[in-house]
């Protein structure tokens, strides 16, 4: 089983790395320069076969290492109770607007909670972004990061409870296009561990790859190392049906859901807080009253036991929340 702090130890600076080979230049110079030619050819080649071996070796030992560790390391959850890592939804990488037109981010450093820094250079992602990529991710739990996960577009805007329509099956497609072009740098601090994630959301995708069977169908490949990220007390339960439930139109109700999800026991936060985290594109006194709707939807929903805004802060209670089953 994998331990919490197996995971705090990895390093993958620590695996050793590919060294640069000795030049048939250099090679030659450790030698006696007497002698004839064909013995400084022999050497020569010597050196070559000794570096490809070293690389051989070395390139193997690092592969094997990384899928060894990788492949253990994602917690176990089922299809009602869906693994999110807290980065995601503790910052605004995945924002509350609902704008067509979305704005290219370069290197921008995004709103997050104080443990976390998370940079971002992409097309903006917004919450149907990160349902997309919680119900890929979702199919991908049960085999190794590295494997292909194939899918019909009916089999995700399904899941999605999407209109089932030519619509929505673009509006996918869309959204794996955005998630795969994009670069994240995630950094964790805390006072027992420090850890980071480079790379996409999605590293692959295709819309007519053959499976197993021989059938056409979706197909996307995950960063093996996006599995750092799902360390057990960074990762959180979302209560898949709830989240469909509350719709993707209620955009900051979803925000909240996952973001209060992360929390055991939710603390008094600021209005003015909630709205540069989830990164609002309306204006502060209008946010306000989505705020209040948002909050009274999670209430109906019955996620929320009860919410109070006194003045400018903003206190909730919330029911109890299956945790996760560490990976064996």
């Amino acid at each position: 089983m994998v331990t919490k702090a197996s995971i705090n130890n990895l390093n993958f600076d620590s695996i050793p790395k590919l060294g640069k080979p000795l030049t048939v230049t250099e090679a030659s110079s450790r030698k006696p320069k007497e002698g004839s030619g064909s013995r400084l050819a022999k050497h020569d080649q010597n050196v070559a076969k000794i570096n490809a071996r070293i690389e051989s070796n070395i390139l193997r030992q690092r592969q094997q290492t990384e899928a060894r560790i990788l492949q253990e390391v994602l917690p176990l959850w089922d299809d009602d109770n869906r693994g999110v890592p807290n980065p995601l939804i503790r910052s605004g990488l995945f924002s509350v607007k609902s704008t067509s037109n979305r704005e290219f981010l370069d290197k921008m450093t995004i709103s997050s909670l104080s443990n976390y820094t998370v940079q971002y250079t992409g097309r903006e992602l917004q919450q149907d972004d990160l349902s997309v990529w919680m119900s890929l991710i979702n199919l991908a739990r049960s085999q190794p990061m590295s494997d292909s996960v194939f899918f019909t577009g009916y089999q995700l805007v399904k899941d999605l409870g999407w209109s089932m329509n030519t619509k929505s099956y673009k509006r996918a497609q869309d959204s794996i296009e955005r998630l795969k072009v994009t670069g994240i740098e995630i950094k964790e601090t805390t006072e027992s561990r420090q850890s980071a994630y480079s790379g996409s959301l999605i590293r692959e995708y295709s819309w007519t790859s053959e499976d197993n069977e021989g059938n056409i169908k979706w197909m996307v490949r995950f960063e093996p190392k996006v599995t750092l990220l799902f360390v057990n007390d960074s990762t959180t339960l979302v209560e898949w049906d709830m989240r469909k439930a509350i719709g993707p139109r209620a955009a900051v109700a979803q925000w909240l859901h996952t973001f209060y999800a992360s929390h055991k026991e939710p603390g008094p936060i600021s209005i003015e807080r909630i709205y540069e985290l989830c990164r609002s594109g309306d204006t502060l006194s209008s946010f306000r009253r989505s705020l209040r709707l948002a909050l009274q939807r999670l209430k109906d929903k019955e996620f929320l036991t009860d919410y109070r805004i006194v003045g400018e802060q903003v206190y909730v209670q919330k029911k109890i929340k299956p945790k996760l089953v560490s990976a064996k």
